[in-house]
């Protein structure tokens, strides 16, 4: 935890990513590098009757943070994906989980 998912980007970058924003998120939460996991979503997006292409959509799921650490995590994010590409729109939404409804090997936080 946390858990990051991504949309509309290349495999070969969500595995830079997986390496690089790692290392700068790490930091900034206060969380260790193995806490991570990162998740390419296969999708399509459609408007008006077609197929279209969509700009990078970025949801990141973890547990509480002050806003000054969301804030520092959503700008480190759209730095690195603008460096890998000529996006001008990068989305980010956090997704906050609370603890006693996130369980592993069934045991909440």
């Amino acid at each position: 935890m946390p858990h990051v998912r991504f949309r509309a980007i290349k495999k070969e970058d969500v595995q830079k990513l997986s390496q690089s924003l790692t290392t700068e998120l790490a930091r900034s939460m206060n969380t260790p590098p193995d806490n991570f996991t990162f998740e390419l979503v296969q999708t399509q997006f459609f408007s008006g009757g077609g197929e279209t292409t969509s700009y990078p959509f970025i949801e990141v799921l973890w547990f509480a943070r002050p806003q000054e650490v969301q804030n520092e995590c959503a700008g480190i994010i759209t730095r690195q994906m603008k460096q890998l590409g000529p996006y001008e729109d990068v989305v980010v939404v956090f997704h906050v989980l609370a603890k006693e409804a996130y369980y592993e090997n069934g045991r909440h936080f």
